[in-house]
């Protein structure tokens, strides 16, 4: 399946750079285009399961009896 993305970058600074990039790598523009959104999202998804794990610790801290110390 083929999807098409057209994208105004409202910087062409960045235009700039991805072209700078594409020509220093020798690949085309869509590859790493392709490449930053894969990054992107698989960071992405590895910061919400680390914020998941890291629930159960946090939650020992929710006492009701710290409450003073979390009005100060």
């Amino acid at each position: 399946m083929t999807t098409r993305l057209t994208v105004d970058l409202e910087n062409p600074q960045l235009l700039k750079l991805l072209n700078l990039e594409a020509q220093e790598k020798g690949v085309p523009k869509k590859k790493i285009v392709i490449s930053a959104l894969e990054t992107y999202f698989s960071e992405k998804s590895e910061n919400l399961a680390l914020l998941k794990l890291a629930e159960k610790s946090f939650s020992e801290w929710n006492n009701p009896r710290d409450d003073a110390y979390n009005k100060l």
